[in-house]
């Protein structure tokens, strides 16, 4: 009945986990490759992908200044607060 596969719930916790390297462009081109290859087919990993690069946007577009570090800091726990919350 499921088309989640044990694999499909691992590719979920790896993109979820990284996040935010994914996001920076820090990941190596294979991992990124791996992660956008997994948001193109799973709904639930892209809705907090594609959150967290609109707040990215308005941020920058809203900011003429950089945002400090301690506000990033607390809005990424605010995120991931909200995700594990949700029962997701």
């Amino acid at each position: 009945m499921s088309d989640c596969s044990d694999q499909m719930h691992n590719d979920c916790d790896e993109a979820l986990e990284n996040l935010y390297l994914y996001l920076d462009s820090e990941l190596d081109e294979a991992s990124s490759a791996k992660i956008r290859s997994h948001l193109e087919v799973c709904q639930e990993c892209s809705k907090p992908f594609d959150f967290e690069r609109r707040l990215r946007t308005v941020v920058r577009d809203r900011l003429n200044e950089n945002v400090p570090d301690r506000l990033v800091d607390k809005v990424r726990q605010a995120i991931e607060a909200e995700r594990m919350g949700s029962g997701n």
